[in-house]
């Protein structure tokens, strides 16, 4: 497979996993002492933000140099 598809599956499972995970798993565990749930909360969003920042590195990084306009 190509690095880039790689690296952008990567990124795209962390960001949703993570976004999408921690309110889940949160639920999930209804019954827990609040100190729990909040924790079950905070990794995965976490790890959500972390790969929205890489996925914004990762597209500043790939942008080609702008051609000077031909006048």
């Amino acid at each position: 497979m190509d690095r880039e598809k790689v690296i952008t599956a990567a990124i795209v499972a962390g960001l949703f996993g993570g976004l999408v995970g921690g309110p889940v798993a949160s639920l999930s565990d209804y019954y827990a002492p609040p100190e729990r749930r909040f924790w079950l909360f905070m990794i995965p969003e976490i790890i959500g933000f972390i790969c929205a920042g890489l996925m914004v590195v990762y597209g500043r990084s790939r942008k080609k140099p702008r051609e000077p306009d031909p006048a």
